[in-house]
């Protein structure tokens, strides 16, 4: 199962770091890939930002939005997460919402 991610929670007024931990957390203990899901012509602009702030490390693919990918997605406006941001201030609720996908 895939972690699919809207690209722009990547992006202030979320915290970096806050995102690499999700992204890391995802990866390490939940699901088998990260995907970034981006607009039509930001993927490299994406790609460039995360990896100059250094998270890009869990993130295995970067699709369009038009893709069509299996997995839960965590988006501001739509999928199974809605979220607005990450921040310091909700990373344990969103790492306890990857939990209830953990399988044991």
């Amino acid at each position: 199962m895939n972690l699919i991610i809207e690209a722009s929670l990547s992006e202030p007024p979320s915290e970096i770091s806050c995102f690499r931990d999700v992204t890391l957390y995802g990866k390490s203990f939940v699901f088998e890939d990260v995907v970034l899901s981006c607009e039509k012509g930001t993927r490299s602009i994406y790609w460039n930002w995360l990896k100059s702030h250094g998270a890009h490390d869990f993130i295995s693919y970067l699709a369009l939005e038009t893709e069509s990918i299996d997995g839960v997605l965590m988006h501001s406006e739509k999928g199974d997460f809605t979220i607005d941001r990450i921040t310091s201030f909700n990373l344990n609720k969103i790492i306890s919402y990857l939990q209830s996908f953990r399988r044991l």
